[in-house]
């Protein structure tokens, strides 16, 4: 029977919240043996005794331990007394605001009991707001995992002592999971695993404990994984930080405080150095830690809110050519989707050279698997795909592109939400360079958003917005308007958003759920290039015999649209904000200009 111990720790708690979690832990209990640990670190000692109040009836769990301390020691350190006190070989570490969706606990640890040995940690997706930092669509891998809701292997825990005692809160997940890499240990995310984090009451919400806290602890790993130059420019953009206008009472002085608390603290940091290894290279991003995604309060459903009812059939569309090990990459992000109904249609222009890939899916996704034989094209290719889909929405995926893996989920309640028949997210084009192509051994070199439109005909008309793969569309636009223009080989994707979009708006979803792959070949982009730049000349040709039929509002629209695209550029103060700060230099001259315009002013005042 599989052993967990389960760590909470709580301060001031609303106590019915924290019932909801224990409530949600109770029903999942079952074949399993769940030791329920809470710490608490409240001030008042009445609270630790309502808690244990509440816990005493309790009997579906194999025990149950509230502990109080006798002061606030933080989140580390109270999960650290939690682990302390037991011995089961997998400890769940849960925020005291978090609820675990329907059948989460018994399949989290059948994939904990059967994983690799190398692997510390499985983090749980949260809803409604997913974090947004980046993983590996393919293995899963993720560069650190969240304190709210992760499951640790008990060994590896202890092998680097827990969580930093020094660390108060916020940034203590961080500096666990890069002790974890550096010695050698893998984390990995399950998002088909979930919990609702009640972490934020409404999207962008400013959290100025979280700001200062963030701030210090950022301060401390970079002496600890970064060194004395990466403190020296945290040290920097703090001072610019400090001498920027403040986004909310006290932001100034209470940066200044988290200042003087880093300089009280890194002695210790700095003398306990971490290096970089093959394996692990930390990643400062301002005051964030490694890539992101974008779309971080884009929300998404909870099952206990709002339970989906038969929930339609998408199927994902891949073109191949006898690239079996790219076509087994882009396989597994299909498999690792959490819409619960997808199926992949696999069509090979050729030979059947990838059966054995596509058959060694057949117990994770459903499939369809189809050789032509002799070439036929991409666009015939393309079609003999869409004809085998048995999905309501369809979605194509080329062999060499990836899903992150709510990649459906996210566009299907879009497109549901809104009642439109097409939805789009956000894609990273990334250059890539080729080590190994047999193998598909690759390094990518950086993640870009090339496209960031609204949906607007008149610009996609002028030129292709939609990456193809970023697009999830209705089956009857295909059954209505058919599918590529089979004497087309480049462009095809474009030449279909422009028919299947005459009378039907897309929706757009300002979340990264997708990235494809461009040469990062100076020489190999140039001929790529080449060959677009003749078959837009043909896109742009066939685009004369479609009519579009609008309205004069939509033409204002339209008109509007493409006025503001060609005019100034418009952008967000806190946009602005995220861009100056990610440049140190720019940061400093901006926080200097104002103290030295004033001064100006003063003086044409006193003249």
């Amino acid at each position: 029977m599989p052993v967990v111990d389960v760590s909470i720790v709580t301060y001031s708690p609303d106590l019915s919240a924290l019932g909801e979690l224990v409530a949600s832990l109770r029903e999942q209990v079952g074949g399993l043996r769940v030791n329920l640990l809470i710490h608490d670190n409240s001030p008042d000692a009445a609270t630790t005794t309502q808690i244990q109040r509440m816990l005493a009836a309790e009997q579906q769990f194999a025990s149950v331990d509230v502990q109080r301390s006798g002061e606030n020691l933080g989140f580390g350190r109270g999960h650290n007394a939690n682990a302390l006190g037991s011995r089961a070989p997998f400890l769940l570490v849960l925020n005291q605001d978090c609820v675990l969706e329907p059948n989460v606990l018994a399949p989290l640890l059948d994939v904990a009991i059967g994983d690799d040995a190398r692997v510390a940690a499985w983090e749980l997706r949260q809803l409604p707001y997913e974090h947004p930092k980046a993983y590996d669509p393919v293995t899963l891998d993720v560069p650190w995992v969240s304190g709210a809701a992760t499951l640790f292997r008990r060994s590896a825990f202890a092998a680097v002592g827990g969580f930093e005692p020094r660390i108060f809160m916020y940034g203590e997940d961080v500096d666990l999971s890069w002790r974890l890499r550096a010695k050698g240990f893998r984390l990995r995310y399950l998002p088909r695993h979930t919990v609702v984090h009640r972490a934020y009451k409404s999207a962008e919400e400013v959290k100025p404990l979280q700001v200062f806290g963030g701030v210090e602890t950022n301060l401390c790993l970079r002496a600890r994984f970064g060194g004395r130059r990466r403190t020296l420019r945290g040290l920097l953009r703090l001072g610019a930080e400090i001498l920027a206008p403040q986004d909310f009472a006290g932001r100034r002085k209470g940066l200044i405080r988290a200042g003087f608390r880093f300089l009280w603290q890194w002695p210790h940091f700095y003398s306990t150095r971490i290096l970089p290894t093959a394996d692990f290279t930390p990643i400062f991003a301002g005051w964030n830690y490694e890539l992101r995604r974008d779309g971080a309060f884009v929300p998404q459903r909870s099952q206990r809110e709002k339970p989906r009812r038969d929930p339609p059939l998408v199927s994902i569309l891949i073109r191949t050519v006898g690239r079996t090990a790219w076509l087994a990459q882009a396989l597994e992000t299909v498999a690792n989707q959490t819409w619960p109904n997808v199926e992949a249609v696999v069509i090979e222009d050729g030979p059947p050279h990838s059966q054995g890939v596509v058959e060694s899916f057949r117990d994770r996704v459903k499939l369809r698997y189809r050789a032509t034989g002799e070439r036929v094209g991409r666009a015939r290719a393309g079609n003999i795909a869409l004809a085998e889909a048995r999905g309501e929405w369809l979605n194509f995926l080329d062999d060499d592109d990836l899903l992150f893996a709510d990649h459906v989920e996210v566009l299907m309640d879009a497109a549901e939400d809104r009642g439109v028949k097409g939805a789009y997210g956000l894609a990273w084009e990334t250059p890539t360079r080729i080590i190994d192509r047999d193998k598909a051994q690759y390094v990518e070199l950086t993640h870009s958003t090339r496209h960031w439109h609204p949906f607007d005909r008149l610009t996609l008309w002028h030129h292709n917005t939609l990456p193809i793969q970023a697009v999830l569309f209705h089956r009857s636009l295909y059954e209505r308007y058919g599918g590529f223009a089979e004497d087309m080989d480049q462009l095809e994707d474009w030449n279909l958003w422009t028919r299947y979009t005459l009378e039907d708006d897309f929706v757009l979803v300002e979340k990264t759920t997708s990235k494809y792959r461009v040469p990062a070949s100076a020489r190999e982009t140039a001929a790529r290039q080449a060959l677009l730049d003749r078959a837009y000349r043909d896109a742009v040709e066939r685009q004369r015999k479609l009519r579009l039929l609008v309205s004069p509002q939509d033409i204002a629209r339209i008109a509007d649209a493409h006025i503001r695209s060609q005019g100034l550029l418009l952008v967000s103060r806190p946009a602005m904000r995220r861009f100056i700060n990610a440049l140190p230099w720019l940061a400093r001259l901006v926080a200097w200009r104002g103290p030295i315009m004033r001064r100006l002013r003063r003086r044409r005042a006193a003249q």
